[in-house]
């Protein structure tokens, strides 16, 4: 069971989500499962299955430059390694002067290396040829197979050589220079080969997901049919069992002709798992253990017992121990580890991806291990606590901070945790990382966790906009609408009005209640997601103190009424404030002004009405606001729009002259109204008699 330092109230409070937390509260960032390194890089160091973190074997990388990807790696007889990769290249690595260029074949990507005496077997595509390689470098043609690729090769015994090929799945034997189809297999693609011990093979196969047995004698039968799509490895181990890793999802198979195109094989699955099957044949077959990432590369057999997997895209190395369980190994810097192999001293050697390089582990355990955890992302600015680990022997904790992933220069350096409980001596920022080193035999790390805590932001309030005078209102008790939002004013009055600002249109005189009404819109956001209210105050626009109008506000809108001030131009402040999600005296506020907007709530005046016949002239003028409309009724009939002189209604004062259509001679009642831009209106009627026709 997994111990924890951490009393079990807070725990729950975890289990419970961040979300129950206020972002500026003091929060724990916990290691001590396994699942909590899956993004981690470790050299030297183990982690096991229950979390715990030990020594492992001594690590020790080289980087080759002159390779995308390492497909295929084999130890030589004299101790040296070679790496296969594109660019038809063998690259070589030495004790003495490290990963060197060795040789190139005539061939656009080397996936398979095979040990031949004192040199190699490689086999190539998309030629599908196969080379050998002597220990000083010397080449020479072998076979044609007259199919697109080699993927695997394996001793056949009595100087023959079994080719796993594609892109028709077939098991070629090379005797004497001649390859011959031992198997046509029903997969696009056989991908791998492991030696039955008495000249046979087994091989696996990519869209079947099968593993077949061809004998000595060529004899081929069906081993195991997997549940997964393909066999990506094989190995046997000394027991006589097979370990075969098994993808859920199949790669495509490209047909076309560019020499550096990436090994179709050796595509990653959009979804789907790995598992790996443990298959006495003719026996039994069980899936042993699934990985924790959907794409492994590679199996290896220990000379010990015991199994290693290969995986990516996050790569890792995982030592199976027991059916379900598996400890991580290494967790490199590179994306992919891709080829496995074992030294005559028990080494294990490690083939990479993204970037290529070669990796030695053990065989002597090391005490000089170390493993980088994930980066916190505390998504904004952070302050960060104490360190709270329980472990025992010789361990060194350290952490950096920075303000970008991944880590680079600009990070700080890393800076030493003085024992179990010290502070983080790393700056704020918004990313943390964390690393162990064990410095002895016996050094193990249980479990570790860091405190954190945001550091408090100031909201922000923008795009404030205040709509024109008493659109959008209606009155009385108000039904629930998903679209629209009520209040109730001081006055008791309840409307209900539009959140979104209207556009421009032609505005008639508002109803008494409505008069002097404006809404006031806004977005605000708090950088650390806390919960904000509002205060709303107004200024005169040429001056004055702020004058407090609504208070403690939860919405972004707001209607107020202006009849208690004077006409004029005015602006409105608010203020964000998160005061209710942080400490006493960490709160912090933002605000923001409008633009200037006029207060209107005085009539228009029609000044001047004449009559004469049917015919009506005059004048209306407005002290603050342009006339936006006029309009014109006769006997109290429909009021009707009436064009000012110039056509435009869009001055202080206007002037106006039309004839009454359609009139019947005698006395009549005409009426005209003036409405300004803020809706107030102004009525004047008069008398006239249209005189009878003659």
């Amino acid at each position: 069971m997994r111990k924890l330092w951490i009393a079990a109230g807070a725990l729950l409070a975890l289990a419970l989500g961040t979300n129950a937390a206020r972002a500026t509260e003091t929060q724990w960032w916990l290691s001590g499962a396994a699942s909590d390194y899956t993004r981690a890089e470790s050299n030297g160091a183990i982690v096991r299955a229950d979390g715990v973190i030990v020594p492992g074997p001594a690590a020790r990388s080289w980087a080759d430059d002159s390779l995308k990807v390492a497909w295929s790696i084999a130890v030589l007889a004299d101790g040296s390694v070679a790496i296969a990769g594109d660019h038809g290249r063998v690259d070589r690595w030495t004790a003495k002067d490290g990963i060197r260029p060795w040789v190139r074949l005539g061939a656009g990507q080397v996936f398979a290396l095979a040990r031949s005496g004192d040199g190699l077997l490689a086999g190539t595509g998309p030629n599908g040829l196969v080379y050998r390689i002597t220990g000083k470098g010397d080449t020479a043609l072998v076979a044609k197979t007259g199919e697109r690729y080699v993927w695997a090769l394996a001793d056949g015994g009595h100087g023959a050589v079994w080719a796993a090929t594609g892109t028709r799945g077939r098991l070629m034997r090379i005797e004497g220079g001649a390859a011959r189809i031992a198997f046509d297999s029903a997969e696009s693609n056989l991908l791998c080969l492991a030696p039955d011990g008495a000249g046979g093979v087994f091989a696996g196969g990519d869209s079947k997901g099968r593993v077949y047995h061809t004998s000595a004698g060529g004899t081929t039968t069906t081993v195991y049919d997997a549940a997964e799509d393909e066999i990506r490895s094989i190995a046997r181990d000394a027991d006589g069992a097979l370990w075969a890793l098994a993808l859920s999802a199949s790669a495509s198979v490209d047909e076309g002709d560019d020499d550096e195109r990436p090994a179709p094989a050796h595509a990653a699955p959009a979804s789907g798992k790995a598992v790996l099957y443990r298959i006495v044949p003719d026996s039994a077959a069980v899936p042993f253990w699934t990985a924790p990432q959907p794409l492994a590369y590679a199996v290896l057999a220990q000379a010990k017992g015991g199994v290693l997997v290969a995986t990516g895209n996050r790569g890792g190395l995982f030592a199976v121990e027991r059916m379900g369980i598996a400890a991580q190994w290494l967790a490199p810097p590179q994306g992919q580890v891709t080829a496995l192999t074992l030294g005559a001293d028990g080494a294990v050697w490690a083939g990479t991806a993204n970037p290529a390089a070669l990796w030695k582990l053990g065989p002597q355990t090391s005490t000089d291990g170390e493993l980088r955890s994930q980066v916190l992302d505390a998504k904004r600015f952070a302050h960060f606590g104490h360190v709270r680990w329980r472990g025992v022997g010789e361990l060194a904790i350290a952490t950096r901070s920075g303000n970008c992933e991944p880590a680079d220069s600009t990070w700080s350096a890393w800076l030493p945790v003085e024992g179990a409980g010290g502070p983080v001596r790393s700056p704020a920022a918004r990313y943390l990382q964390w690393k162990v080193q064990l410095r002895s035999a016996g050094a193990r790390l249980d479990d570790i966790g860091i405190a954190w805590r945001e550091q408090n932001l100031a909201p922000r309030v923008d795009e404030i906009g205040i709509a024109p005078q008493g659109l959008n209102f209606r009155d009385g008790e108000i039904a629930a609408r998903s679209d629209a939002v009520t209040q109730q004013l001081p006055s008791g009055q309840k409307v209900e009005y539009s959140i979104s600002l209207p556009t421009a249109k032609a505005i008639r005189e508002l109803p008494l209640w409505a008069r002097g009404m404006r809404t006031l819109t806004w977005r605000a956001g708090d950088p650390n997601g806390d919960a904000l209210r509002y205060r709303i105050e107004l200024r005169n626009d040429d001056g004055g103190d702020w004058v407090e109008i609504g208070k403690d506000l939860e919405a972004t809108l707001y209607t107020w009424t202006t009849n208690t001030i004077p006409d004029g131009r005015y602006r409105l402040r608010v203020t964000a404030s998160d005061a209710l999600a942080n400490a006493i005296g960490e709160e912090r506020t933002g605000s923001a002004v409008s633009e200037s907007f006029t207060v209107d709530n005085t009539p228009p005046v029609v000044t001047r009405l004449d009559a004469r016949g049917a015919t009506l002239s005059g004048e209306a003028e407005d002290a603050t606001s342009p006339i936006w409309r006029l309009e014109a009724s006769v006997d109290d009939g429909d009021w009707r729009t009436v064009a000012p002189e110039g056509g435009l209604a869009d001055a202080l004062r206007v002037r106006f002259s039309f004839t009454l259509p359609g009139l019947k001679p005698g006395e009549h009642v005409a009426a005209v109204r003036a409405v300004d831009v803020a809706g107030n209106a102004a009525t004047s009627a008069i008398h006239l008699t249209v005189p009878a026709a003659h």
